[in-house]
C-alpha cells in the first residue's frame, strides 16, 4: 500500500502505526510520556529511532513541541500530531530547529507524499542520524530565502571552478545553464517522466561518481544532448540506457553558443556533488503553481531564483525587480477586460465576465490576440496572460494542454536585452505546457515548442536601426509561416528551419530598405525637377536654401538605408533586434493588442551618457525637466512606457507597473501630458506595500490605457479593488497628478483659489555631510564650540523636535567654512579625510566643508520630514531651536519672523493641509510618504495666513506644551481656505 493511500485512511490514532510500517519502522502501540510532560503513543520503532503520536487541536503546535521536549531529554523520534476532527497530520523531527509538515487527509498530494517518502528513504543508521534526515526532508517545505541563497551560492561557487580564463560574464552565463537545465529536470522528475522514477537525478548521479567518467561527459551532456534533444529512435544504445527518457525539443537541450565557445569547459564533479546535495535534494518541487510556495518550489519560484542569481549591480543597472504573479494576474486581466471592451463595443465590467465565460465573437478575439512584453523578465507577465487566455479556452470547452500549447505559440510574444531573461522566460512556458499536460507515459510526451522565434534577445527601446521599414503584405505574411514553422520543428528539420526564418527576415528587411531607398530618391528628383522648372521667361532659379538642405537631408538618408542594405548583405541575416523586422506580420497588422509588462526603472544617473543621449533623441517623454542634477532626469521606464505606445496597435492597451513618483517627478511632465492628450486611461493605482510585494525603495504604479484619446466624461480608476475610486481624466495633465477621493473635491476646489507656499517662499533641503560618520555624533576630543544639535526627520513631530543627534560644525555664521579647524575636530575629521574628498559634491575649498549650509544659517525657520506617515512641521524659534542644523532628511523654509514661522507651522501641522499633502505625495514603504519641496510646495497659503493671530496662539500653545488644540485649529485653517470645518 502507498503512503498515499494510508494517510487518506487515518481517522485516529489507532492507523497510525500502519503509516509507521509504511514509513520505515516496525509498528508498536505503547502509551507513555517518554518523560516528557506530554503523554504520547509509541506507533512505530526502529534501532532506538521512535515514531511517537498524540492528538491535538493544534497540531503544527504540539508536534514541534513534543519533538522540543523529547529531544530536550536526548530522545531521537519522529513526532505525528493529529486532528481527527479536522483530519489534519502535523509531522516534526527531534533535530534541525523541529520543522513541521502538515499534511490535509482529505486531500493527500503528491508533494505530501513525496516528503514522507523522502524522509523514509534517507533515515537510516543511528538514531541521530535518522532524526537528522527526517528534519532535513521536513524542513524542505522552509524555503523563504533559504533557497534562493542556496542557489546564488551555488551559482558563485561554480563560476570559481571555471577556467580563470573564461570572461566572467561567460562564466556565470555557463554555471546558470547548467544549473537552470538540472533544475528544469527537477520539474520534469516530479510529474513522472524520467523513467517513471522519482529519485532518477540522484540515482544517476550516484552511479556516475560511483565510476570513472565525469559528471558531465558521461552523464549531463548525453542525458541532454543524446536523449531530451532527441527522438527514441534516433538515441544510441548508450543513451538509451537512462530508460524512458521523454523526446522534449524546445531548444533548451541543445548546445548553447557559450558551450560552443568553450567546449571544453567542465565543472568538476565536486561541484555537482554539492549542488546535488545542498541545493536540488535539500527542497521539494512541485509542477503546480497552485501548490503552497511554502511546502515546494513552483515553477513561479523561478522569477525570484532569477532576481537572486543576477549580480546586484547587473541587477541595479537593469532595473529587474520580480513582480508577484497576485498583482500580475490582476493586472492583465485589467488590460484585457479593457481591450475587449473596444473590441466588442461593451462596457468593461461585461468584458471581464467574457475571459470566464466566453462567448463565441469574444473566445475568436482572445483567440488571435497578440500580447508583447518588451522587457519580458522573469516571464512574470506573460505567465499571467498566459493564465488568463487559458483559463477563457477550458471554460469555452478546449482541453488544458491543448488551449496551453496553442497560447504558448500563438499569443505571447517577449523581448528582454538579458539573454538569461529569455532563458528563464523560455523555460518558464515550457513548465507551463508540461504542467497542462495529462498523465501518460514518458513516450507519450508531445515534444516541446521552440520558443526562440517567439522570445528574442533585444533592445526594446535603443535600436541600431531607428529608420521606420514598412513591410509589405507578402514579406510579412511569409515571416509568420516561416515562424510557425520554426515553432513546431524537430530533429534535423529544425535547423533547416531557423535559417529559413533568417533568410525570410533578412528579405523583408531588405525589400523594406528597397522600398524606402525608392521613396526617398523619388523624394530627391521631386526637389531636383522643382528647381529644374524653368521660369516665366525660360529661366531656371537655382535651388533656394531651404531646397538645398531638404536635398541634403534626403541624400544623406540614402547613404545610411544603403548602408543598411550592405549590412544586410555582408551577414546573410538581420544583425539587429527590430520589431517590424522579425516580428513583421504583428507590426503591419497595426501592432500588437496588449503591451504589458513591468519595465526595468533605472535611475539616469546608472544610464550611460551615450545612452541617455540616444534617449533624448530618440525619446519625446524621456526629457529632463529643466533643472540641472539627475533627480531632474527621467527613469528609464519612462522610454519604456512611450515605446509601449508605439508598439500597441490603435485602441490596443497598455498595462504595465511603473515608479509611482511619476505621477508627481519634473521629468514626469511630458511623459503625464502625453498620456492625458493621447490615451484613454483606465486606471492609475499606487500600489501599497501588501500590494506590491516589491523590493525597491520606490513604490508601484499600476497604469492601464488604451491607445486612443479619452472619452469625455471618463473616469480613471485610482485603485484595484472591485469597487474603486475614481477621478475624472480631465484632472491629469502635465502638472504632478495625484489620484484624489470625492471627499477631498471641495478642499481641492478652495486650496486652488489661493498662493502656493512655493508662489512665496523656497524650500530647501537640509544640510548634508557626504559623510555621516565624520560628522556626526563625533567623539568627547572634539572641542565643544564645534558642535551643534543636529535635526533628522525622524526626530520631528507635529510642533516637536527631539534633538538626539550632534554634528561637528565646520561653518561660521554666514555659511562660509572656517578657515582653520581647532586641534580635536581637525584630528577626528583627518581619520575620514580621503572619504571627504571624494564625495560627490565636493569641489573647492576646505575638505571639511559640507554643502546646503543656507538651510542652517536662516532664522525663523519651519522644518518637517521628508519621509513621515503624515507631513510634521516644527517652527526652530527660541534659544533651544534656534542653532539647530537641519539634516538632508528634512526640508526647510526660512520666514521673516517667529510669528510667521509659527503660524506656518501650525498651517501645516492641521488637518485639511494635512489631507491635501498627503494625497499629492509619493507613496513608499510601511505607509509612508514622501513630502518633498514639490508637494509642500504646491499647498494653498493665502495671504493672511503668515502671522494670523488666532494660528500664532495654537502654534505657541503646541511648541510649548506639546498639546495641540486641533479642532481650533482645523477651524481656523477651513475659515481661512474659505471652506465649512466639516469638509
Amino acid at each position: 500500500m502507498s503512503i498515499k493511500k494510508v494517510l487518506e485512511g487515518v481517522i485516529g490514532l489507532e492507523q497510525l502505526p500502519a503509516l509507521a510500517l509504511e514509513l520505515g519502522f516496525e509498528a508498536a502501540w505503547l502509551a507513555t510520556n517518554l518523560g516528557a510532560s506530554t503523554p504520547v503513543v509509541v506507533v512505530g520503532r526502529r534501532a532506538g529511532f521512535l515514531a511517537v503520536a498524540r492528538t491535538s487541536t493544534d497540531p503544527p503546535r504540539a508536534a514541534r513541541r513534543v519533538a522540543t521536549e523529547l529531544a530536550d531529554r536526548g530522545a531521537h523520534a519522529l513526532v505525528l500530531a493529529l486532528d481527527p476532527g479536522r483530519r489534519l497530520l502535523s509531522v516534526s523531527a527531534t533535530a534541525l530547529g523541529f520543522p513541521v509538515a502538515t499534511v490535509a487527509l482529505e486531500r493527500v498530494r503528491a508533494v505530501d507524499e513525496r516528503i514522507l517518502a523522502r524522509g523514509r528513504s534517507e533515515a537510516a543508521g543511528h538514531p541521530l542520524a535518522a532524526s537528522l534526515a527526517w528534519a532535513e526532508a521536513l524542513a524542505g517545505q522552509s524555503l523563504g530565502q533559504r533557497f534562493f541563497v542556496e542557489f546564488r551560492r551555488t551559482v558563485e561557487l561554480g563560476c570559481g571552478l571555471l577556467p580563470p580564463q573564461l570572461p566572467p560574464r561567460d562564466r556565470h552565463g555557463l554555471v546558470l545553464l547548467h544549473l537552470s537545465r538540472v533544475l528544469f529536470l527537477y520539474f520534469v522528475q516530479e510529474r513522472g517522466w524520467l523513467d517513471g522514477r522519482e529519485r532518477f537525478l540522484r540515482e544517476q548521479l550516484d552511479r556516475c561518481l560511483s565510476g570513472a567518467g565525469r559528471v558531465e561527459a558521461t552523464l549531463l551532456r548525453p542525458l541532454f544532448f543524446g536523449t531530451l534533444n532527441l527522438p527514441v529512435v534516433a538515441r544510441s544504445k548508450t543513451t538509451r540506457r537512462f530508460g524512458r527518457i521523454p523526446f522534449l525539443n524546445g531548444g533548451l537541450f541543445e548546445p548553447h553558443p557559450l558551450e560552443r565557445r568553450w567546449p571544453r569547459a567542465l565543472l568538476p564533479d565536486s561541484f555537482w556533488r554539492e549542488a546535488f546535495d545542498q541545493l536540488f535534494e535539500r527542497y521539494h518541487f512541485t509542477i503546480s503553481e497552485d501548490d503552497d510556495p511554502r511546502v515546494a518550489i513552483g515553477p513561479d519560484m523561478l522569477g525570484r531564483v532569477f532576481e537572486g542569481v543576477m549580480d546586484p549591480d547587473e541587477r541595479g543597472a537593469s532595473g529587474a525587480f520580480f513582480t508577484p504573479s497576485a498583482l500580475v494576474d490582476r493586472l492583465v486581466v485589467e488590460g484585457l477586460r479593457h481591450w475587449l471592451a473596444a473590441r466588442l463595443d461593451c462596457d468593461p465590467v461585461s468584458a471581464r465576465d467574457q475571459l470566464t465565460a466566453p462567448e463565441p465573437r469574444s473566445l475568436a478575439l482572445l483567440r488571435e490576440v497578440t500580447i508583447l512584453d518588451p522587457a519580458v523578465g522573469s516571464g512574470a507577465f506573460l505567465m499571467g496572460a498566459l493564465r488568463a487566455l487559458v483559463t477563457a479556452r477550458v471554460a469555452a470547452g478546449e482541453r488544458r494542454s491543448t488551449a496551453t500549447r496553442a497560447v504558448v505559440t500563438g499569443n505571447l510574444f517577449g523581448v528582454d536585452k538579458n539573454p538569461t531573461a529569455v532563458r528563464l522566460t523560455e523555460l518558464r512556458l515550457w513548465l507551463a505546457v508540461i504542467q497542462a499536460e495529462e498523465d501518460g507515459t514518458p513516450e507519450a510526451v508531445a515534444p516541446l515548442p521552440n520558443l526562440d522565434a517567439l522570445i528574442r534577445q533585444g533592445d526594446s527601446v535603443i535600436e541600431p536601426v531607428t529608420l521606420p521599414f514598412p513591410i509589405g503584405r507578402e514579406e510579412s505574411a511569409a515571416v509568420a509561416a516561416a515562424r510557425r514553422a520554426v515553432i513546431g520543428a524537430t530533429g534535423a528539420t529544425k535547423s533547416r528551419f531557423i535559417e529559413a526564418l533568417r533568410q525570410v527576415e533578412a528579405r523583408a528587411a531588405h525589400a523594406a530598405i528597397d522600398a524606402a531607398i525608392g521613396a526617398a530618391e523619388g523624394q530627391i528628383r521631386e526637389v531636383l525637377a522643382a528647381g529644374r522648372a524653368p521660369e516665366l521667361f525660360g529661366s531656371r532659379a537655382p535651388l533656394g536654401r531651404a531646397e538645398r538642405l531638404t536635398l541634403r537631408q534626403l541624400r544623406h538618408h540614402r547613404a545610411r538605408l544603403r548602408a543598411l542594405g550592405r549590412r544586410l548583405r555582408d551577414s546573410g541575416e538581420v544583425p539587429w533586434f527590430h520589431y517590424q523586422s522579425h516580428f513583421a506580420d504583428v507590426m503591419r497588422a497595426g501592432g500588437f493588442d496588449l503591451v504589458v509588462g513591468n519595465p526595468p526603472w533605472v535611475r539616469a544617473e546608472s544610464v550611460s551618457p551615450l545612452a541617455r543621449t540616444a534617449l533624448k533623441a530618440r525619446y519625446r517623454w524621456f526629457r529632463s525637466s529643466g533643472s540641472r542634477g539627475f533627480r531632474h532626469l527621467p527613469d528609464l521606464s519612462v522610454a519604456f512606457l512611450e515605446r509601449a505606445f508605439e508598439l500597441v496597435r490603435p485602441d490596443g492597451v497598455v498595462t504595465l507597473v511603473l515608479p509611482a513618483k511619476l505621477l508627481t517627478a519634473q521629468y514626469g511632465a511630458a511623459a503625464r501630458a502625453g498620456l492625458a492628450e493621447q490615451t484613454s486611461v483606465h486606471l492609475l493605482a499606487e500600489l501599497g506595500e501588501e500590494e506590491a510585494g516589491f523590493d525597491a525603495t520606490v513604490y508601484p504604479l499600476a497604469l492601464v490605457a488604451s491607445k486612443r484619446r479619452p472619452v469625455p466624461g471618463q473616469q480613471i480608476a485610482t485603485d484595484l479593488t472591485s469597487t474603486p475610486a475614481t477621478t475624472p481624466s480631465t484632472s491629469l495633465g502635465a502638472a504632478p497628478w495625484h489620484p484624489r477621493s470625492d471627499a477631498l473635491a471641495p478642499l481641492v476646489a478652495a486650496a486652488e483659489a489661493h498662493p502656493t507656499i512655493a508662489d512665496r517662499l523656497t524650500c530647501r533641503l537640509g544640510v548634508k555631510t557626504g559623510v555621516d560618520r565624520a560628522f556626526l555624533d563625533p567623539g568627547e576630543e572634539v572641542e565643544a564650540s564645534m558642535i551643534r544639535p543636529a535635526l533628522r526627520g525622524r526626530d520631528l513631530e507635529p510642533f516637536m523636535a527631539r534633538l538626539s543627534t550632534r554634528i561637528l560644525w565646520t561653518h561660521d555664521g554666514r555659511g562660509a567654512p572656517v578657515a582653520k579647524l581647532p586641534p580635536g575636530g581637525e584630528a577626528h575629521l583627518a581619520r575620514f579625510k580621503r572619504q571627504l574628498l571624494r564625495r560627490a559634491d565636493y569641489r573647492v575649498g576646505p575638505w571639511w566643508t559640507v554643502f546646503r549650509v543656507d538651510a542652517a544659517c536662516t532664522r525663523h525657520r519651519v522644518v518637517w520630514p521628508d519621509l513621515s506617515r503624515r507631513l510634521a512641521a516644527v517652527a526652530l524659534i527660541g534659544a533651544r531651536l534656534e542653532s539647530v542644523i537641519p539634516l538632508n532628511t528634512c526640508y526647510v523654509l526660512s520666514l521673516p519672523d517667529d510669528r510667521s514661522a509659527v503660524s506656518l507651522a501650525a498651517w501645516l501641522n492641521s488637518t485639511p493641509i494635512g489631507a491635501l499633502a498627503r494625497a499629492g505625495a509619493t507613496v513608499a514603504a510601511s505607509g509612508f510618504r514622501r513630502f518633498n519641496a514639490d508637494v509642500v510646495g504646491r499647498l494653498p497659503l493665502p495671504d493672511a495666513v503668515l502671522g494670523d493671530p488666532e494660528l500664532v496662539r495654537i502654534g505657541v500653545a503646541a511648541h510649548r506644551t506639546g498639546v495641540v488644540d486641533q479642532e481650533a485649529l482645523d477651524r481656523r485653517v477651513a475659515a481661512l481656505l474659505g471652506i465649512a470645518a466639516e469638509s
